[in-house]
């Protein structure tokens, strides 16, 4: 994972291209961030409540929207925690790297906006 860039920044720019409006793609990844911990805490809660449905749908929502802004390894992160739902692993090293690859986007994400 750690192979993959926290940020790939020719995502961001073809979100701005398909969204005419490159500023608009730079506020969407803002918005993203400032949302993080509470979907990475909406996916600890459903595993610690083995909520299988509810972490489906937050690491789902949670992949998506990184995949759009070019959060790679919190997309592929999230990917590889929803082949975890219904195992009876322990999931908090599991949450604790989606933080550390939140942590990681939201850093260079800030290094590109001015």
């Amino acid at each position: 994972m750690s192979q993959l860039p926290a940020l790939d920044r020719q995502t961001l720019e073809t979100l701005g291209e398909e969204l005419s409006n490159p500023a608009g793609a730079l506020e969407f990844a803002q918005v993203f961030v400032q949302m993080l911990p509470q979907r990475i805490d909406a996916v600890e809660s459903a595993f610690a409540a083995r909520a299988a449905d509810d972490a489906v749908v937050a690491l789902l929502s949670l992949n998506a929207s990184a995949a759009m802004v070019g959060a790679c390894r919190l997309a592929a992160e999230s990917s590889t925690a929803l082949q975890l739902i219904g195992e009876p692993s322990e999931h908090a090293p599991e949450i604790a790297r989606l933080r550390s690859h939140a942590t990681d986007f939201q850093s260079a994400l800030g290094g590109i906006i001015l």
